[in-house]
């Protein structure tokens, strides 16, 4: 199985990204493993002009990206207990997960999307999310294979 993480994000070295670190090398255990952090100009700019502007800058940089079951992680997408998402990503040979900037993703891109998940009603922080989605696919991979750290 191939995983692959995209996200609208400056490469930042700080203590979530220990976290992301130590998440990453238990998700590689269970399949091969592809982050991509993506911010350019481009987004930059168009971030300091309107939601609109940034939205469209991300579908832009996110789009070449899209490749297996698609997922974005967006407020107003389907909740699911870990469980449910360990059910998700069964039988699957390759999903990428998207994660927006600071203004979410255009409804064309979601649309285009196998599904989009909420990590909680609750606004999160991106770095935060993250983090949060990193773990939730290693508890998938445990509670697919009967591993301990799910009980």
């Amino acid at each position: 199985m191939q995983i692959n993480l995209l996200s609208i994000q400056k490469n930042n070295n700080d203590e979530f990204s220990k976290i992301d670190e130590h998440y990453t090398k238990l998700i590689k255990k269970f399949c091969s493993f592809n982050e991509i952090c993506v911010f350019n100009n481009k987004i930059n700019q168009a971030q300091n002009t309107n939601s609109i502007e940034a939205k469209k800058s991300y579908t832009n940089a996110l789009n070449p990206y899209k490749k297996g079951f698609c997922i974005a992680l967006d407020e107003k997408g389907k909740e699911f207990t870990s469980v449910e998402f360990a059910k998700l990503l069964q039988d699957k040979n390759e999903i990428t997960f998207f994660i927006g900037g600071a203004y979410g993703f255009e409804q064309e891109f979601i649309a285009q999307m196998h599904t989009s998940i909420a990590l909680s009603k609750m606004t999160l922080v991106h770095k935060f999310a993250k983090t949060m989605l990193l773990e939730q696919i290693y508890r998938a991979f445990c509670i697919n294979t009967n591993h301990p750290y799910h009980k």
